[in-house]
């Protein structure tokens, strides 16, 4: 008897709320993606900054508290403690700069998806590992995946590559012959997006 009550009582508040027409869905939408274009575009603006005054640390509070950043090539940094680790080892490597282009917006509710583009240039550090190109340039595209936490768009995932080849190892044949330019590193570009 009690489970059937439960039952009822949630039937009649579900009976009761107001449903969105697909016009009024999609106007509510519309709406919520112009506030979230304007945060995510501020967001942009404070990663480029971070990267430009090598602030890898700051670029980990832009992320929920778990979030996810995926770069090519490289395990996922998952955690906003690893993401400050990680991007202060970039920081190390290239004094760069970065521009974030964002195409596409799209927000429901607390959860938000930004498609765009980046470049990115950077010059090796002193200091930086063996082996480090004296400069790096860059061009690719992302995807966010957002979280509005209370009140505030984070990231949780964000995920990138380049629009240029993958540097593949040569045949073995030719493998004899010295290199024609050094190999780059899959961790150089990483300070990207």
């Amino acid at each position: 008897m009690r489970k059937a009550t439960w039952l009822s009582a949630a039937v009649l508040l579900t009976a009761c709320q107001p449903h969105e027409t697909p016009q009024q869905m999609q106007a509510r939408m519309e709406k919520e993606t112009e506030g979230f274009r304007t945060a995510a575009v501020a967001v942009a603006k404070r990663w480029e900054g971070y990267v430009t005054s090598s602030q890898g640390d700051s670029i980990a509070t832009l992320f929920t508290e778990q979030g996810r950043e995926m770069p090519p090539n490289e395990p996922a940094v998952v955690g906003r403690a690893a993401i400050a680790r990680y991007e202060t080892a970039n920081d190390a490597v290239f004094a760069g700069k970065l521009a974030i282009a964002g195409e596409e917006y799209m927000a429901n509710g607390p959860l938000a998806i930004e498609r765009g583009s980046f470049t990115f240039s950077g010059k090796a550090k002193s200091g930086a590992p063996k082996g480090t190109p004296a400069s790096v340039t860059d061009e690719g595209k992302y995807l966010i995946h957002w979280h509005n936490v209370n009140g505030q768009w984070q990231i949780a995932e964000v995920i990138w590559n380049s629009n240029k080849p993958l540097m593949m190892a040569a045949p073995a044949a030719a493998a004899k012959k010295p290199a024609a330019h050094p190999k780059t590193t899959a961790k150089a570009p990483a300070k990207k997006m």
